[in-house]
């Protein structure tokens, strides 16, 4: 264990107390101290963050651009959260950064989500383009109190509704107005949330594109690289947002996407997907259709759990229990017991692969860690 690790062993929770004013003002101090601001791309959502960044950076530097891509959070280490021009950041070259943001005494206030912002921020001082990916909100996230050129829009459904609203309007309209400059919002499935971002993009004097369909290029590639549908949509968001900074772009150029746990098949009879709300649920449903699977599960407490496993049901032979210990977050055992018997699925402990079997390991980032650490 680093310095830097030990430092963000102390920070506690991902996401402490909230505090509106405390990134800002981290920001507004920290802003002199950097060399560079690259143009920024902010990229907000529920589910398909993490890919439409990550095929935007791909294209990018395929096109000889210099680029930091942000996201979170990660699977095995820090580090993940962290990828400049083609490779997961260094500990040489994170524990630099890190020890040039220790100089200053008023970024100590910052928790760990956001001291991991302000990392990515000076880490990207030599690219030209800095890749955001938002934590949990919209315009209260710390990466909304940055300076930003450019937002993306993801899916947007429900998550987190314990911090962001009971209903898709209020979820919507705290990711939404996170909004300055220019907006893309991409393919949604509720039909509000285009009215949602009209409005707010009209009140706020935002240029807002809105993506409409997803392109036959992206279907193409998916295809190739036999990935799953809702992919394609993330690369068509990711398209779009190249077409209107006026980038050409061959996707048959594009390299197969390098993240861990996106309906990833890692063996002939095992799918991992870091899902863990109820769209990731109905993608992973749509591209299963009628195959029968033993799925690896365990989740968050505040997870709709019930829900969830609702939607794969059908698609559920036995359910196995990944006992994930020391994590207060996660669902005490005895009561997601209790909803798998309410939901009448069959369950028992998950022991070891049986090659005979059809495997999808879900459920959280946490599940796929501790399934790829100790199973594979």
């Amino acid at each position: 264990m680093n310095e830097l690790d030990r430092y963000l062993l102390l920070k506690g929770q991902e996401y402490q107390k909230f505090d509106p004013n405390r990134a800002k003002n981290i920001y507004a101090q920290l802003k002199t101290k950097l060399k560079h601001t690259p143009y920024t791309i902010q990229v907000i959502g529920t589910n398909g963050k993490g890919t439409s960044g990550r095929f935007l950076s791909l294209a990018l530097l395929q096109k000889g651009f210099r680029v930091l891509h942000f996201t979170s959070p990660h699977i095995f280490r820090f580090n993940e959260r962290f990828y400049k021009n083609g490779s997961i950041i260094s500990d040489d070259e994170l524990l630099i950064a890190h020890r040039y943001l220790m100089k200053f005494d008023f970024i100590k206030e910052a928790s760990y989500f956001e001291y991991a912002t302000f990392l990515a921020l000076h880490l990207a001082f030599d690219v030209d383009y800095l890749i955001l990916e938002a934590g949990v909100g919209g315009e209260y996230d710390s990466t909304s109190v940055l300076d930003r050129d450019l937002h993306l829009f993801t899916l947007i459904d429900y998550d987190h509704q314990d911090m962001l609203g009971d209903n898709i309007n209020d979820i919507a309209t705290t990711k939404l107005n996170a909004m300055t400059n220019i907006a893309i919002l991409g393919i949604q499935k509720h039909d509000i949330i285009k009215d949602i971002a009209t409005s707010i993009a009209l009140s706020k004097d935002v240029k807002l594109y809105i993506l409409d369909s997803i392109s036959n290029d992206a279907m193409n590639y998916v295809k190739k690289h036999n990935m799953a549908n809702f992919l394609a949509e993330n690369l068509s968001l990711a398209l779009k947002v190249l077409e209107f900074l006026g980038v050409e772009f061959d996707v048959k150029c594009m390299p197969k996407l390098d993240l861990i746990g996106r309906f990833q098949k890692i063996a002939d009879n095992i799918i991992i997907d870091v899902g863990h709300n109820q769209s990731a649920a109905l993608a992973i449903k749509e591209n299963l259709k009628n195959k029968k699977v033993t799925l690896v599960y365990n989740s968050y407490i505040q997870k709709d759990i019930k829900k969830i496993l609702k939607i794969l049901k059908e698609n559920i032979v036995m359910l196995e229990i990944m006992e994930i210990i020391d994590n207060s977050r996660v669902i005490d055992k005895m009561k997601l017991i209790e909803i798998l018997d309410e939901l009448e699925i069959p369950y028992s402990d998950f022991k070891h692969i049986d090659n005979t079997k059809d495997y999808l390991v879900f459920g959280s980032f946490s599940v796929v860690e501790k399934f790829m650490r100790e199973v594979l």
